[in-house]
């Protein structure tokens, strides 16, 4: 029981693609520290965002357009 919870917590502690989008769709585009594992930003406006610091492991930028965006820091990899 421990492992399922776990799982969905770490669920939960993730943003989903669906709110970075809606958020940037607002004007937001400070997103640092967050943890956006495994999200597809794949063929996504995401230009000028603000990714420092934010957990990125597994997450598809492929096609993205990220001009001026910021990754300082951001921890990528598989």
């Amino acid at each position: 029981a421990t492992r399922i919870a776990k799982s969905l917590l770490v669920q939960l502690l993730i943003m989903r693609a669906e709110e970075v989008l809606r958020r940037y769709a607002t004007g937001e585009r400070n997103f640092q520290g967050e943890d956006l594992r495994g999200q597809n930003f794949s063929q996504r406006n995401l230009a000028d965002a603000d990714f420092s610091g934010a957990d990125i492991r597994g997450t598809n930028f492929a096609g993205a357009v990220l001009r001026q965006a910021c990754f300082r820091h951001a921890i990528a990899g598989l």
